[in-house]
């Protein structure tokens, strides 16, 4: 039985300090819309796939939910906490916020192929991850089809500003699906434990030493009645915080 109040854990809950708006460094960047969210987009931590889910209502309270779990994760971490702790938090933020979530369990593995970028490893892992390539296609297709070109894209340079967390970089990916009462997301997470304070992490080329990783798989949903009536008061708590951490991530199809 739910005993937490959603709207009450908003109103309360530590987002953190407003900061400075990455609009200083890249001040041509336009707002999203959160009343049109495009298919995918970037929000916090996450690379989302909305193209299951078509209702612009449920585009905008998932892309919220995750930016607020993620602020407020970040906001009560400690020194000395692990990226462990910090993705328990953001886990049970969104449990606080009446996802339904799914034990999930961190597997070892190991990218088989090396000479590789990032991005180009990674699909194998997500179309398991996922539960097959019909699952969260526009990621799977985005990710196959990235050119050298787009890694100073703003939604590139946010994702990989925000997978940089303790030591290790943790790339997370959703794939929304929405019926008409209930939204159901696979929520998969790479962790790696490499170093590319030179080069975008999705750009980053694998080698022996940086072919393990940890993997995550989980399903969380949501009813989307309370999708919806969380939505206005975590866009009134964020403020302007969306602008700075939600991006349209244009990936293009195959």
């Amino acid at each position: 039985m739910q005993t937490h109040n959603p709207r009450l854990f908003i109103e309360m809950a530590d987002v953190g300090p407003v900061l400075e708006s990455i609009e200083a460094e890249e001040p041509g960047i336009v707002s999203v819309n959160l009343d049109k969210l495009p298919a995918s987009v970037v929000s916090g931590t996450t690379l989302i796939d909305f193209s299951a889910a078509p209702d612009s209502t449920v585009r905008a309270s998932v892309s919220l939910s995750m930016l607020f779990a993620n602020r407020v994760a970040t906001a009560t971490s400690r020194s000395g906490d692990s990226s462990d702790e910090w993705l328990a938090a953001y886990t049970s933020n969104l449990g606080m916020l009446g996802f339904a979530v799914a034990g999930t369990a961190i597997v070892h593995s190991n990218f088989k192929k090396k000479g590789l970028r990032v991005h180009q490893a990674i699909i194998p892992f997500l179309t398991v991850a996922f539960g097959g390539a019909t699952v969260g296609p526009i990621i799977l297709a985005g990710l196959k089809n990235l050119q050298e070109q787009d890694a100073n894209a703003p939604w590139i340079r946010l994702f990989d500003r925000e997978t940089r967390r303790f030591n290790v970089q943790e790339l997370h990916f959703a794939a929304v699906n929405s019926s008409e009462a209930e939204t159901t997301i696979k929520y998969a997470v790479a962790r790696l434990n490499v170093e590319s304070k030179d080069t975008t992490i999705l750009f980053f080329k694998l080698t022996n030493a940086s072919a393990e990783f940890e993997s995550s798989t989980t399903t969380m949903s949501a009813n989307n009645s309370l999708l919806a009536a969380i939505g206005p008061d975590l866009r009134a708590r964020l403020g302007t915080m969306i602008r700075s951490f939600i991006r349209e991530a244009p990936l293009t199809p195959s």
